[in-house]
């Protein structure tokens, strides 16, 4: 079936330097493997010639020696180590690879990207372009051999971002392998599917598989990948650094006047007309300094203006530290 040699041909991508000779085109559906030559998913082998004994069960791959007369066809053989010479046919001579680039091409093209497809690493790693993501764009990379000794080399052109969506073509790397944040990686063994004309990608499942793999990220990381999310919980957080100091210079000068901190709760509820707690006052009083602090302060006649000045330098601080 079709859709077999698809899952095989992606299998492949991953080995390094296969070969599909005579036989195993033989074994495809008829005209797929003109079918995939028109897509541009395989092409001629490079290397010399080789090809499998026709006479051994085995099928063993012999290099082709050619003979060449004049006025004649060239004529093909190989050894064999049963029947020693046996001639082949030139059909048989041929082997086919995988075209990375046509994939990455197929891949562009079904996924709408107006780019053409770039290889960072010839063979190993391709720039596809930038889809449409929520309110931004997101870059879409298609990866092979991402298991090999090399892969270090090869993911570090991609970023530590973690905004990529990577694409591979069967089984997805180990997450230790990314240097920074890990990236959405969709294999295209479970997304994409060969029609009459190329490509074809269920993007739902891409999108469930990116959103999945950004919860993850997120989960693990404690920090949004969505940039607007991000500065939303930036923005809270200052505003809430800033309510808490500003709530501490009158914590503090209720305690400063009433001498207590059961006085000054009391004292500031009846005042602002809402329930001021000893413990809230008793934690204003700790981020000043400390009880004992505030006193030596007061002895020095400036407490108002010191207790103020500190909560404004927090304040400060903490916006050029955002």
């Amino acid at each position: 079936m079709r859709s077999d040699v698809f899952q095989v041909l992606l299998t492949a991508l991953d080995d390094v330097g296969r070969v599909f000779d005579h036989v195993d085109t033989s074994r495809w559906p008829p005209g797929e493997l003109e079918a995939l030559k028109r897509i541009g998913l395989v092409r001629q082998a490079t290397g010399g010639l080789h090809a499998p004994c026709p006479n051994c069960d085995e099928a063993h791959i012999e290099s082709v020696t050619i003979r060449r007369t004049p006025d004649r066809p060239p004529r093909y053989f190989i050894r064999c180590p049963e029947s020693m010479r046996v001639e082949v046919t030139a059909e048989m001579c041929v082997g086919w690879q995988v075209d990375g680039d046509g994939l990455a091409k197929a891949v562009s093209t079904a996924m709408d990207l107006k780019s053409v497809p770039k290889a960072m690493v010839a063979g190993r790693l391709w720039r596809l372009g930038r889809t449409p993501w929520k309110q931004t764009t997101r870059e879409v990379v298609l990866a092979t051999r991402l298991h090999d000794a090399d892969v270090s080399a090869v993911v570090s052109h991609i970023g530590v971002g973690g905004r990529a969506i990577i694409f591979v073509p069967h089984h997805p790397p180990d997450d230790r392998v990314w240097p920074g944040r890990t990236p959405a990686v969709v294999a295209l063994s479970r997304v994409a599917t060969l029609g009459a004309d190329g490509l074809v990608l269920d993007v739902a499942a891409i999108g469930e598989s990116v959103a999945d793999a950004d919860a993850a990220a997120e989960t693990r990381s404690a920090i949004p990948t969505d940039p607007e999310i991000k500065k939303q919980i930036i923005r809270q957080q200052v505003k809430a650094e800033i309510k808490t100091h500003l709530e501490d210079d009158v914590l503090v000068a209720a305690y400063l006047e009433f001498g207590s901190l059961r006085k000054a709760a009391v004292g500031l509820t009846g005042r602002l007309c809402r329930t001021v707690t000893k413990d809230a006052i008793e934690d204003a009083v700790k981020r000043a300094g400390g009880i004992k602090a505030l006193k030596e302060m007061s002895d020095t006649g400036s407490v108002a203006r010191t207790v103020a000045s500190q909560s404004r330098d927090r304040v400060t601080k903490s916006l050029q530290r955002r």
